[in-house]
């Protein structure tokens, strides 16, 4: 069996899964699905750079001297 014949195989089993749920259950798969795929859509359009990062977690170090972090760090 192919790959596609292999996907589409498992597409029709998932269709018949489906179909056993009542239709509150499906509704709520629907939902669940749009909503996976708008987060994937967003992700895509929205991709994380390093440079982004920046600043991330700053507030952790405000008040602490670094030089006194690193050299208690280095002491062990």
């Amino acid at each position: 069996m192919d790959g596609k014949m292999a996907h589409t195989a498992d597409i029709n089993e998932i269709l018949y899964q489906v179909k056993q749920l009542d239709k509150e259950d499906q509704l709520s798969l629907l939902e669940k699905i749009v909503s996976l795929l708008k987060k994937e859509e967003a992700q895509a359009q929205h991709p994380v750079t390093i440079s982004s990062l920046a600043g991330l977690g700053a507030e952790i170090w405000r008040n602490i001297d670094i030089d006194q972090y690193l050299e208690n760090e280095r002491q062990w």
